[in-house]
């Protein structure tokens, strides 16, 4: 009687834990907002990532990579657009590996702040749309 308790227990376990992985990576897609500032994200569900940062100047940071297993962001060189949508410096930072999670409804991703200096865990809450220049930067990336 006990193994066959602990049989099903562990089937209940296996269930609930398949499930729950498939709940946090569908949970993930969708557009988020970082509440500190104009830093956006857009997770679509081939598990690519977009990040859209836009400075109070106007000037706007791209980043683009692929969330891998185990949560794990791999980040493609940064691209670095003026007001005016111009490509300049400092175009082809490199910001290495991430991490991304869901929490209840909150997502949190670790990477490196806007001057690239240090490693920074932020907070997102999920946000119906993209801001239009956000949106425009990620429909020429996925061209």
């Amino acid at each position: 009687m006990k193994s066959r308790l602990a049989i099903i227990g562990m089937l209940l376990g296996a269930l609930s834990s398949t499930s729950m992985a498939q709940e946090i990576e569908d949970g993930l897609v969708g557009n988020w907002k970082y509440l500190r500032n104009f830093t956006y994200v857009n997770v679509d569900a081939s598990a690519n990532i977009f990040q859209c940062r836009i400075l109070p100047d106007l000037n706007v940071f791209l980043a683009t990579g692929a969330i891998t297993d185990g949560g794990q962001v791999s980040w493609n060189p940064v691209r670095f657009f003026s007001l005016y949508g111009e490509e300049v410096s400092p175009s082809g930072q490199d910001w290495g590996e991430g991490e991304i999670e869901l929490r209840t409804r909150v997502m949190f991703l670790s990477g490196p702040n806007v001057s690239a200096s240090g490693i920074e865990r932020r907070e997102f809450d999920r946000v119906a749309k993209l801001p239009t220049i956000c949106a425009h930067y990620l429909s020429m990336v996925n061209r």
